[in-house]
């Protein structure tokens, strides 16, 4: 993983204040009702979580005269995807007796409990301020406030040589640099704010944070959370459901895809996952930019030593401050202290140690805290290899953050099929969970929160009540909602496949060197003058963040590219038909 395949999506650390939070805790275990399996109760350690509640008149709402129509969905993961839908469904009037959102980490918004490694700085482009506006303008100008609009981007080959490879269009609305912890919080926060009108009606939206994931069954419908007072123990773990409707925001790890491959029928629901390795990074966060960098630029930095295999990505950030993402590789030496021999003599040593100092084996042991002088001493070692960062207020700090994560190794993801077939619970993943691109396009957030708002989209399209007898309505709710999740797929596998393709290139295959050579010209071309003076077309990079095109068109127009030619609509939809006999 190269930092430079971040443009326009920075990866940072932050913490913002605490707004609105309501947090029921307590230090004991102690018995909870799980909702919607009777009178079962379950042991489990009281689990933090941060509830909303929506208030839903029945005269905002069609279906409400038959409570029978009335949904119960559940959400795994709150991130940014998870958030949004739930946004988008609170907005739709479709009938909801309750949304459950599990969430294994804490509230973003409580800083004694939010990690600086959890806290990427996300760039939302036109795709993510898209999906968000489909809710409403007012939710994007809440998220927009705690980001910093920016555009420009400078490729610094050293500190005193650099080019400037965008800037800011005339009519082009630029992308807004926001830490992922600020988004949920807004997102959060516009929940609560919304929520907060009083009236008559039930309490359907609940998001349950510090809440790992057993199970998810798509058999009996049912999740199950996991009780954290006895480990490896299931016997008492809560059971949460049944639910009408899963839906899987909840990363490339996903507990909820793997439930997919469980339940489904052979041969039909299949995914590749793999760490992208050598490739890693750590996230940090500085009080200020870099005085020696442009502040209202993110910058692209080399190392001093071209032999290190480190680049330090810097964004300017809401209220003056800096993200910064360190991207490098897995050393070979995976004892403490190896070095091996470099091209760069009495460097050498140096240049290893560094790279060994930041990115030891992500199993080592996390929150290491070394004395002050080795603090110095590595922040020299940083500043000589990087004297942009020289100066940069709160570098001690951003140094000691680096050294308490573990090191991060992104993940990729591609699935054939997006969704459960008719046999299981209706179920639909999205984001991550269906196609993780590690950061290589700086379009994960922005895709996943596009899903949201096209799975929102097909949900409103097709679960529609009828008169059907009471009798006849769960069967006509599961058909309603399978077609819901299947039309979803027939839009999200196309678009996620193209992503890959555009994140990953062949993807280890090679063109014909006529044509590789070709390419590359071309890309350079492009990435120097990005069809200035009429040379060459818009980056990749810029036009995957500035451009509102399907990613699909975009791949088809590079086809000259790739070794394979991408799939036809009718390819894909002929393919997904034979999966599971969608009409």
């Amino acid at each position: 993983t190269s930092a430079s395949s971040h443009v326009g999506h920075p990866a940072s650390a932050f913490a913002f204040p605490l707004q609105n939070s309501s947090f029921v805790t307590s230090a004991s275990s102690r018995r909870q009702n799980c909702d919607g399996v009777g009178e079962r109760w379950c042991t489990t350690q009281s689990i933090s979580y941060h509830k909303t509640c929506l208030l839903v008149s029945s005269s905002d709402n069609e279906h409400a005269s038959d409570p029978a129509w009335n949904l119960k969905v559940g959400i795994v993961g709150a991130g940014p995807s998870g958030l949004l839908l739930a946004h988008r469904l609170l907005q739709s009037k479709l009938p909801l007796a309750k949304i459950d959102i599990y969430e294994s980490r804490s509230d973003p918004r409580d800083l004694t409990k939010t990690s600086v490694g959890r806290a990427y700085a996300l760039g939302l482009g036109v795709r993510g301020r898209s999906a968000i506006r489909s809710v409403d303008e007012q939710l994007w100008s809440a998220i927009k406030k705690r980001g910093y609009e920016c555009e420009r981007f400078r490729l610094h080959f050293n500190s005193k040589f650099n080019v400037k490879l965008r800037d800011r269009e005339e009519g082009v609305e630029p992308s807004v640099l926001i830490y992922q912890t600020d988004l949920c919080g807004a997102l959060l926060d516009e929940l609560d704010g919304r929520s907060g009108g009083g009236g008559g009606g039930a309490n359907v939206f609940e998001v349950h944070f510090n809440s790992n994931i057993a199970r998810v069954d798509l058999a009996s419908s049912m999740i199950s959370v996991k009780s954290d007072d006895i480990e490896d123990d299931t016997t008492n773990n809560c059971e949460r459901g049944p639910y009408d409707l899963i839906v899987g925001c909840d990363g490339a790890n996903s507990i909820v895809r793997n439930a997919l491959q469980t339940y489904s029928p052979p041969s039909t629901f299949s995914y590749t996952q793999r760490k992208l390795l050598p490739g890693c990074f750590k996230v940090a966060r500085a009080e200020k930019m870099p005085p020696l960098m442009d502040p209202e630029s993110v910058g692209l930095l080399l190392p001093e030593s071209k032999s290190l295999g480190i680049t330090a990505f810097v964004e300017p950030t809401v209220e003056g401050g800096a993200g910064v993402l360190f991207a490098g590789k897995l050393s070979n030496n995976t004892e403490e202290g190896t070095t091996s021999s470099s091209a760069d003599g009495d460097d050498g040593e140096e240049v290893d140690n560094l790279g060994s100092i930041l990115f030891p084996p992500p199993d080592s042991k996390e929150g290491s805290r070394p004395p002050l002088s080795d603090l110095e001493t590595i922040k020299k070692l940083i500043t000589d290899q990087f004297p942009l960062l020289e100066g940069t207020p709160g570098m001690e700090d951003m140094v000691q953050q680096l050294l308490s994560q573990r090191t991060s190794v992104a993940d990729s993801v591609k699935c054939n099929i997006y969704s459960s077939n008719s046999d299981s619970t209706a179920t639909a993943i999205c984001g991550d969970a269906a196609h993780a691109t590690g950061g290589v396009s700086g379009q994960g957030c922005n895709s996943a929160l596009v899903d949201s708002a096209t799975l929102s989209d097909c949900l409103i399209q097709h679960y529609q009540s009828s008169n059907n007898s009471t009798d006849t309505v769960q069967s006509a709710k599961r058909a309603m909602l399978h077609q819901s999740v299947s039309s979803y797929s027939q839009k999200a596998v196309p678009e996620g496949h193209a992503l890959y393709d555009l994140s990953f290139g062949n993807d280890g295959k090679t063109l014909p060197i006529f044509r590789n050579v070709k390419a590359i010209l071309s890309n350079a071309v492009d990435a120097l003058f990005g069809g200035k003076f009429g040379i060459g077309k818009k980056s990749l990079q810029a036009l995957l963040a500035s451009s509102s095109s399907p990613f699909v068109d975009i791949r088809r127009e590079r086809e000259k590219y790739y070794v394979e030619d991408f799939p036809s609509d009718e390819d894909f939809r002929g393919e997904l038909e034979k999966l599971y006999d969608i009409e």
